[in-house]
């Protein structure tokens, strides 16, 4: 509300006190103590209580009271007189608009607005308190039916509430002296309830922006369930509410959604689920929807009305608050908040808040989600690398024993007969061999968590994968060179599997090196690690499949390289080991140059003997 239009300059009745009188030196002394307290007293009641008692004790006046402004409606607060009279008036309540529609037929005196008798309605009359006594003949005489209002105002000219005189000094009508001494008081009494509103304002700030903290602090549970039970024991705690209810819907991880409650747990029932039907009509630009018990019908909730009107009895709620929860386009859920009938309407920093700590709830309980589907996801992969492993390892030993029984077969009728059919049996039972042995050690590597490390000469091992391939080499006619740093670079870790991978990669660069090319292998080391490097003079490989080369499985999609008989797994398990090794492998090639793959493990302290 705002003030009404800056008041006329002060009109003295018949036969008030002329401009010269002095005021009273005991009234000047009580202002003076009003306003020291009203500056430095956070106790508004308490300052208000002075003021009026100093309006009786000090000008004269029988009844003194003052009327606080909470929402539309002027109460009560403060009230000096007799103790029958502060019975019936203490706590009472008017509708402002009453008040101001008296202000209107009122004479303004300066800030205070009389009221003579014979203009008041008889309705107001007769609601209003009216001292008992009977008026004197005299025009300047006080009748029981004249009313001394004074509206308090706040600086920015919104009205802060009322305060009411009765009975002066003589029962006659104040003089202009008396009126402008009523009115130091009256400005004490606005000022102590400006710095109430302001103080009630910063509390208010402060206590909804911890509420809204909290609430967001509750993100960072673990679980939507906690995050849900920590947000509403904050919410119930920082709005003053009789019960909190908050509730996601279902979801793919969920089939029941998640809720929770305070102090009461969270309601079922269908009742419940029929505000996904309401809140999807409001969803995604929705703004809290306030429900009284009283209400008939809600436009806004027209199924959900009787439910929550229903869960609203239950605890004891005259109204409550009901906010959608969601991030973007997705309603996730919802916020009830039920308040007891001594609350008075809700404001609209509280509303705002609410709007906030729905719109924070909705972003914890969406990460929450990501959060529990990317955990499933991982549990889910796990167990399928799981289940992977365990079958190439069964289905290799399976075939391995079958194979070795065909190979060692294949080789006898070999002896005994010399047959192209034999020839071919043997050579892809091999073939099928180095498969599930490829299979086998794949399935090893990547169950393998930890291994005995010792140190491993890395020259010792290129020598013996240059053997291991000399027969093929020589038969291919490419020709083979190892140029080592030293005598002896040794690296520490499992001689195995560090030799399958030397293996690996001097065997495919003598299988792809057409006949007449040649493979160096380069063994260098720093202090740091030792590098070993094999370069081919081969077949080279594209750009394309050097993006996939690690991978298991994975063929060269060149023809003359896809003729050539392999698995797909040896880079692969060859990376898997580099890796856990702690080390890295690389590759440079270029298509009919050939490549160049660089191998370089961490070199093993060196020891005293």
């Amino acid at each position: 509300m705002t003030a009404e239009e800056a008041p006329e300059a002060p009109v003295a009745p018949v036969g008030a006190a002329g401009p010269d009188e002095a005021a009273p030196a005991p009234a000047l002394q009580r202002l003076s103590e009003l306003v020291r307290r009203v500056n430095s007293s956070t106790d508004t009641a308490e300052v208000l209580e002075e003021i009026v008692h100093g309006v009786c004790e000090v000008l004269g006046y029988g009844v003194a009271a003052i009327a606080r402004l909470e929402g539309d409606t002027l109460v009560m607060t403060a009230v000096a007189g007799p103790d029958d009279v502060r019975r019936q008036v203490l706590g009472r309540r008017t509708p402002a608009a009453e008040i101001l529609d008296e202000f209107r037929q009122a004479d303004r005196w300066g800030i205070l607005r009389f009221v003579p008798h014979g203009r008041m309605d008889n309705a107001r009359l007769t609601a209003a308190w009216i001292p008992d006594f009977e008026p004197d003949d005299d025009p300047m005489a006080w009748h029981p039916e004249d009313a001394l209002y004074a509206p308090l105002y706040s600086a920015t000219g919104g009205l802060l509430g009322n305060m009411a005189v009765d009975l002066p000094t003589g029962n006659r009508i104040p003089s202009i002296h008396e009126r402008e001494l009523l009115e130091m008081f009256v400005v004490q009494a606005g000022l102590a309830l400006s710095n109430a509103q302001q103080r009630e304002r910063l509390a208010e700030q402060v206590r909804l922006g911890s509420t809204v903290k909290e609430v967001a602090q509750a993100g960072s549970q673990p679980g939507i369930e906690a995050i849900l039970s920590d947000a509403c024991r904050a919410v119930q705690r920082g709005l003053g509410a009789t019960q909190v209810w908050i509730r996601c819907y279902p979801d793919e991880d969920r089939a029941n959604g998640v809720a929770a409650g305070h102090p009461r747990p969270s309601p079922t029932g269908a009742g419940v689920v029929t505000l996904r039907a309401d809140l999807s009509e409001l969803w995604p630009s929705a703004d809290p929807v306030v429900v009284h018990i009283s209400d008939e019908s809600c436009d806004r909730l027209p199924s959900s009305l009787p439910k929550l009107q229903q869960m609203m009895t239950s605890v004891g709620a005259f109204q409550v608050v009901v906010m959608p929860m969601g991030v973007a386009l997705s309603l996730l859920g919802y916020v009830v908040i039920g308040f007891p009938g001594s609350r008075g309407p809700l404001r609209a920093s509280e509303l705002d808040a609410i709007a906030e700590i729905a719109r924070e709830l909705g972003r914890s309980v969406h990460s929450a989600r990501l959060l529990e589907t990317e955990q499933r996801l991982v549990s889910e992969l796990r167990e399928l690398d799981r289940y992977k492993g365990e079958l190439i390892t069964t289905i290799s030993h399976e075939l391995k024993t079958p194979l070795t029984t065909i190979i060692g077969h294949a080789e006898l009728l070999g002896e005994l007969h010399e047959h192209r059919s034999v020839e071919a049996i043997t050579r892809n039972a091999e073939r099928l061999n180095r498969l599930v042995q490829n299979l086998l050690d794949y399935s090893r590597v990547q169950d393998r968590r930890a291994a005995v490390r010792v140190d491993v000469d890395v020259i010792e091992c290129c020598r013996a994968a240059i053997d291991l391939v000399a027969h093929l080499a020589d038969t291919g006619r490419v020709g083979i060179e190892l140029v080592v740093c030293c005598e002896q670079v040794s690296v520490s870790g499992d001689p195995e599997d560090l030799s399958l991978v030397v293996d690996n990669l001097v065997s495919n660069a003598v299988k792809y090196t057409r006949p007449g090319g040649t493979v160096r292998i380069e063994v260098a080391c720093d202090d740091h690690e030792v590098r070993v490097t094999v370069r081919d003079s081969g077949l080279g490989i594209s750009e394309a499949d050097q993006v996939h080369l690690f991978s298991a499985f994975h063929r060269s999609s060149n023809p003359e390289a896809l003729s050539i008989p392999g698995t797909g797994l040896g880079l692969a398990i060859s990376r898997r080991i580099v890796e856990s090794h702690g080390g890295r492998i690389e590759v440079e090639s270029v298509v009919g140059e050939g490549s160049t793959f660089t191998l370089a493990l961490p070199r093993a302290p060196h020891r005293t003997p």
